[in-house]
């Protein structure tokens, strides 16, 4: 496996982990909305960025 490939792994799993907390911590209470939004966009670039050095 070349670097790039671990490192869009990498990527992909800190966005879904990003995304996956965000979600569970508005569910359970514990974050608000204004602390999600930041969080959301954060995973998105992760998950795109990622995705996008995979092709």
């Amino acid at each position: 496996m070349d670097i790039k490939t671990k490192i869009s792994g990498l990527l992909l799993m800190l966005g879904s982990g990003l995304f996956i907390a965000g979600a569970i911590g508005f569910i359970t209470g514990y974050l608000f909305q204004e602390q999600i939004l930041p969080m959301a966009v954060f995973a998105l670039i992760f998950i795109g960025v990622g995705a996008s050095m995979k092709r």
